[in-house]
């Protein structure tokens, strides 16, 4: 065990639960001493950061519900929202709530009957349920019953939810670990996951298309439109994966 501390700010005790799941599942505590601090809320979390400083023995990182669908875009408005600190910023995209659907054999685990099970099988990718936390006591039907404790599969976990992952790197590049997990895209439901969960790690309002007819689209109305399976959603993807595959074959025969 290392003399190195990671002290993690979060807003309330689910926060507490899922960042304590989630570290636990990474095996970080070999590599550093972590504490997980609630502090009630962003405006609590901003003032306890105003003076904070990493150094070599002690870093922090906040972590907040974001206020954006796009990774990038909420990590700036959450920077702003606390003040703009000298400590690292992730966000929980749209709540934390969401990270528990991010590997769906965790959250079936603690599903209240079969009805809830089936919910989670029909659940969208995490960072588009529409209310997290309804939906999470509909599947549970309290706090208490939440799957915290029980095993987390990062891997499924990372590949389906971008802000869960831009946290996991942050946290465990702080620590000084290699990062150690796979990217199973063998376990999104389809292809239509793995573009839309791509583009949504872009900050939403970068254009990331433009049609035959000379539309300019954005990464979040084409994650949206991927996401809906949209004949436009879908002719993006089938662009994209036929540039990306022409791409390599030049490469592979370079």
């Amino acid at each position: 065990m290392t003399n190195f501390q990671l002290t993690v700010l979060v807003e309330g005790p689910t926060d507490h639960a899922m960042v304590m799941t989630v570290i636990d599942a990474l095996g970080l505590r070999d590599k550093a001493q972590i504490d997980i601090m609630s502090l009630g809320g962003k405006r609590n979390i901003a003032t306890y950061v105003r003076s904070l400083v990493n150094d070599h023995d002690h870093k922090y990182v906040a972590l907040v519900d974001a206020d954006e669908a796009s990774v990038a875009d909420s990590r700036a408005l959450a920077r702003q929202q606390l003040g703009d600190p000298s400590i690292d910023v992730f966000c929980a995209v749209p709540t934390i709530e969401a990270w528990i659907f991010a590997d769906p054999g965790f959250a079936k685990s603690a599903a209240r009957n079969e009805r809830a099970s089936d919910m989670i099988d029909r659940a969208p990718l995490p960072e588009t349920i529409p209310y997290p936390k309804q939906f999470a006591m509909n599947v549970f039907g309290s706090t208490r019953n939440y799957p915290f404790g029980r095993n987390f599969d990062v891997d499924v976990a990372a590949a389906r939810s971008p802000s869960l992952r831009a946290f996991v790197e942050g946290i465990t590049k702080l620590v000084g670990s290699d990062l150690d997990y796979e990217f199973p895209v063998s376990k999104l439901s389809d292809t239509r996951d793995v573009v839309s969960t791509l583009l949504r790690e872009l900050p939403e309002s970068k254009v990331v298309w433009k049609t035959m007819t000379g539309t300019r689209l954005n990464a979040g109305e084409v994650a949206k439109a991927i996401a809906e399976g949209t004949p436009l959603g879908n002719q993006y993807a089938t662009e994209l994966l036929r540039v990306a595959r022409d791409l390599i074959a030049r490469q592979a025969n370079k």
